[in-house]
């Protein structure tokens, strides 16, 4: 392996390697392969002693100042000595009347947008926007082959405890993490395969004969390669919000599984198809290990939902479906390499089924992410992440033949969506028809789950064929 610094891609890494060298994305993983995030800080800030901070988070988690290297024996990863990594500074007082919400949401969309030196060490940007004294929104930027989005929530809550620590002149109360390079280690160790024989089965058998469910676009690829990616946002009122999760648990399951019931009942109106794959991203089989709770680095793993409701009747019978198929991908979820190298046939079909250049892969994902900031206090300080409504026309990257839905729960029970789609791809008139449809299926589903599918308002349609 050569230095001992050096280590090789997870198989989460190899498959998003893999990924962007297959979708025609340039510079290795795509033109902005990053993870972002924003969080409120309020209390008193400090710029030296918040910097100071930051350094130590440098320390403290290695894949902060990795680097991934690429030459003739292949593509590895190399940890580099700490550092401070780069702030920029800017004041957002607004004497208008705007919210520190709206300024805040604001900010973290125009940092977002902007470009990224990927061989800089540490790979960490922070952006500082001062709303006033005591409030200030920090953007959290890194390389997203190293650094997942989940990853940077525990950056924020060990950079808070480490700030505070430095304010109140005592030692921070924190967990050791365990690097990121002995998860590696662990995964490609051989010694658990005779375990993972099930589970390779169970895909095989799952995937046998699947189809995948793909929505026509308003146009065609540029053919110049990845246009960049749009993210539209809505959300719905903690109303309706709450009730969908109130029904998630008379149903005994969670409000994924209740909100990917509504979205596989949309994609029926749109596409006929009672039997399909639709993706769905998880925070990796990796990350639910206790020993690497406090660990950034990359684990997030794609795998497939294949759902047959050709026998429900109503939207009940839709989510308790859900629920099955769920439970058991879950249960077996593996790191998507092995996946395609155990079930490589059918994998092979759903991927031929994609190469349709007028349509577009569908992938539905929640955060129910544990690591997510919504409130915390250390000290005098408090911090709360910036959950954003306002769309941008430039987002983080996603393959130009994807549409991903994202959704996470609000405060008040509020539902907050994030469609992230190729920037040519689709009109804005198809993107508010699909949040409408969307948002029609949920109300009618949650509060009438016995009405008859036939008669739910999945009134959508994309011209596309519908099943015989």
């Amino acid at each position: 392996m050569g230095s001992v610094d050096q280590f090789p891609f997870s198989l989460e890494q190899q498959f998003l390697r893999l990924q962007h060298e297959n979708d025609g994305s340039a510079g290795g993983f795509g033109p902005r392969p990053i993870s972002s995030g924003g969080w409120r800080v309020t209390g008193p800030f400090d710029r030296v002693k918040f910097e100071q901070a930051l350094g130590d988070v440098v320390t403290r988690h290695e894949a902060l100042r990795t680097t991934i290297v690429s030459d003739a024996d292949g593509w590895r990863q190399e940890i580099q000595p700490p550092g401070p990594p780069a702030v920029v500074y800017r004041d957002l007082a607004d004497s208008s009347g705007r919210s520190h919400q709206d300024l805040a949401e604001e900010f973290l969309n125009e940092v977002e947008s902007g470009t990224f030196d990927m061989t800089q060490v540490p790979n960490l940007w922070v952006h500082i926007g001062r709303l006033d004294d005591q409030d200030h929104v920090v953007v959290l930027v890194s390389h997203l082959p190293i650094v997942d989005v989940w990853s940077l929530s525990l950056v924020m809550r060990d950079s808070v405890e480490l700030y505070a620590a430095r304010l109140d002149g005592r030692k921070p109360e924190m967990p050791e993490p365990t690097p990121y390079r002995e998860y590696v280690a662990r995964q490609h160790d051989e010694s658990g395969e005779a375990k993972a024989q099930p589970s390779y089965q169970f895909w095989r058998d799952d995937l046998r004969g699947a189809r995948p469910i793909t929505l026509p676009t308003d146009h065609p690829p540029s053919g110049a390669g990845p246009s960049g990616t749009r993210c539209d946002r809505f959300s719905i009122d903690a109303e309706l919000g709450s009730a969908a999760l109130e029904f998630a648990r008379s149903m005994r399951c969670s409000p994924f599984m209740v909100l990917f019931a509504a979205y596989r009942v949309h994609l029926l109106g749109a596409t006929g198809m009672t039997d399909g794959v639709v993706w769905t991203l998880s925070s990796g089989p990796g990350r639910r290990r206790r020993w690497m709770e406090n660990t950034v680095g990359y684990f997030v793993n794609l795998y497939p939902l294949r759902t047959d409701i050709a026998d429900c009747k109503t939207f009940r019978d839709v989510v308790t479906r859900v629920r099955q198929t769920s439970l058991a991908a879950f249960k077996h979820e593996i790191p998507f390499v092995r996946l395609v190298a155990e079930a490589a046939e059918a994998i092979g079909e759903l991927e031929q089924g994609d190469q349709i250049t007028e349509r577009a892969r569908p992938g539905f994902q929640m955060s129910p992410n544990p690591y997510v900031l919504r409130e915390q206090t250390s000290g005098g300080v408090g911090c709360v992440a910036v959950q954003r409504r306002v769309s941008q026309r430039v987002g983080p990257d996603i393959p130009d033949d994807a549409i991903l839905w994202t959704v996470e729960l609000g405060p008040s029970g509020e539902l907050i969506f994030a469609i992230n789609s190729s920037i040519d791809r689709f009109d804005q008139s198809t993107m508010d028809a699909m949040q409408a449809d969307f948002r029609n299926v949920l109300s009618a589903g949650v509060h009438d789950p016995d009405t008859p599918l036939s008669e739910m308002p999945a009134g959508m349609s994309l011209a596309a064929p519908r099943e015989s």
